[in-house]
């Protein structure tokens, strides 16, 4: 009787994901511009301050042209990426490639656990946002109830249950690919159209109207003159317009990121090569524009020194009489232009406008942590049952359910946590970002043999690889862009818990390749030599 022979384990979890290539380029595009711009019109708003300028649509236009030149050089590393490893997670499973696991799973362990976090943030702003628009009309129509409501919805319990919403329908949607594409593909086209009625407002404006029905709103007689006087008295300074562009290079930045996260579905991507352009180059340019026209608007329509000065005395907590008067509300874009038009249909389409893809984003965002779940288990370094996929939906059924605890659980902590607020996670985009785009550039020569086989674009310029002058250039871009803003008590807080965060977020990666490597020597399997190959489709 023949002897029996032992069975020798697959390298990866299984020969085949069981994902679908369903993912349009359109509804790609549609993602990312939800992802990188929701919500960030209101930042843009919040933060005109950071680059006080005398000439404040020369400077800001200048920022974005000269911030999308690193951005897209970062952009391109992605987009190789996605192309040269069309995988779930492609982002990670190439990082991982072109250096050793440890530092892949690192970074991206890090970048993991910020994205999830932002689940729950930016589920928590967008229930802010809801009651912003709320407060808005209170304030508009002198309304206690909406001004009630509004307050209710901002308050931890009321945050808390329109966040909890916000998740769930997105890990709903998520449940099945093909639905969830189609609706990232009609989400980008209604938003489409409510940003052109939306920019059509601002730029409709009369500016004289805006003052003197802001004057008998708050009633201040001279609400610009109050309002900028009070600002330069406690130390804001409109600088030269050259000098303001470097000031607003590093907000800028942090506009530009989360374009990275195409890549995370690039394994369900139709017609990768030309999805991940677009997903990538095409959208950054479009985010680029989509960003300057808004501030010029912005701008244009309220005044510069008006729109900075009170974004300055709101964000410093200064007493003044108008920031008083409004100070349920804020800086908030579409208020003013209610303020100056009257119109309650201009309003809430403009707050759709800038609210919606924050709201949407939601369920690329829980696609994006699925599938770097995904792909972990598949390289066998997290529970296979990360890797389940289910045969009716073709989803990760349980990286799924992970995803929206995860996320539940960051709400929860940013709502009712107070001290989590002074933990940036910031600082882990710039960080990882740099990270990467080092590795990339280093590949050619370190994995010359990954690199060699996989890589489709080997251009060279000057006998260097042409992803290594790329890489280089971005990560000598992040690196200042790192030194410039830390400790910047807006746009990059340090303090003891966030080096103590840190050291967790990438510590974790570190651990979960050591772990997984043992467990799987002790099982027969090469971890190494995983890692020499790309996942099946």
């Amino acid at each position: 009787m023949p002897e029996e022979t032992e069975k020798k384990p697959t390298l990866f979890l299984r020969e085949a994901t069981g994902l679908v290539r369903e993912v349009s380029p359109w509804a790609s595009v549609s993602a990312i511009f939800g992802l990188v711009t929701g919500g960030v019109p209101l930042l843009i708003a919040s933060w005109l301050f950071l680059a006080p300028s005398t000439n404040g649509i020369f400077s800001w236009t200048t920022g974005y042209i000269v911030t999308l030149l690193p951005t897209l050089a970062m952009a391109f590393l992605f987009y190789v990426a996605g192309v040269t490893m069309p995988r779930s997670g492609g982002d990670y499973v190439f990082n991982s490639r072109a250096s050793h696991p440890l530092i892949g799973l690192a970074n991206y362990m890090a970048l993991w656990i910020a994205f999830a976090l932002s689940l729950g943030v930016y589920s928590t702003l967008g229930a802010t946002w809801l009651g912003d628009l709320l407060t808005g009309l209170g304030l508009f129509y002198n309304n206690s109830y909406f001004l009630n409501l509004g307050t209710w919805i901002t308050s931890s319990t009321g945050t808390a249950i329109v966040a909890v919403i916000l998740i769930v329908y997105a890990a709903l949607l998520s449940i099945h690919p093909r639905i969830q594409w189609s609706f990232m593909k009609w989400s980008g086209a209604v938003t489409l159209i409510a940003t052109l009625i939306a920019f059509v407002g601002f730029a409709m404006v009369n500016k004289s109207v805006f003052f003197h029905n802001l004057a008998n709103l708050t009633g201040v007689s001279d609400p610009v003159g109050t309002v900028v006087s009070d600002a330069e008295k406690n130390g804001l300074t409109f600088f030269n317009p050259i000098y303001a562009v470097a000031l607003t290079i590093a907000p800028i930045w942090y506009y530009f990121t989360w374009y990275n996260l195409g890549a995370s579905w690039a394994g369900e991507m139709k017609q990768v090569r030309r999805n991940m352009f677009y997903s990538t180059i095409w959208a950054v340019i479009i985010v680029a524009i989509y960003y300057m026209i808004f501030t010029d608007l912005y701008i244009y329509a309220f005044g510069n020194r008006f729109t900075t000065a009170y974004a300055f005395l709101y964000n410093e907590g200064i007493s003044d009489p108008v920031v008083n008067a409004l100070s349920s509300i804020g800086p908030f874009p579409p208020f003013f232009l209610l303020v100056a038009t009257g119109s309650v249909a201009l309003y809430l389409i403009a707050w759709f406008a800038f609210w919606w893809p924050n709201t949407y984003s939601n369920v690329p965002l829980i696609t994006a942590l699925v599938r770097y779940l995904f792909a972990w288990a598949f390289d066998r370094v997290a529970p296979a049952k990360l890797g389940e996929v289910s045969e009716k939906y073709h989803t990760p059924t349980w990286a799924l359910i992970t995803a929206a605890v995860i996320g539940f659980i960051g709400a929860m902590m940013y709502i009712f946590i107070t001290w989590l607020s002074i933990v940036d996670i910031t600082i882990v985009f710039e960080t990882s970002y740099a990270i990467f785009a080092i590795i990339a550039a280093v590949m050619p020569y370190v994995r010359r043999n990954i690199y060699e086989r996989y890589v489709p674009i080997k251009t060279k310029i000057a006998g260097v690889p042409l992803i290594t002058w790329i890489g280089i250039a971005a990560f000598a871009f992040l690196v200042w862009a790192l030194y410039e803003t830390w400790g910047n008590p807006v746009l990059l807080p340090t303090n003891i818990l966030t080096y103590e965060s840190l050291v967790v977020m990438y510590g974790l990666g570190i651990v979960m390749y050591l772990v997984a490597r043992w467990y799987n020597n002790r099982k027969g399997i090469n971890i190494d030599m995983l890692f020499q190959e790309i996942p099946p489709e």
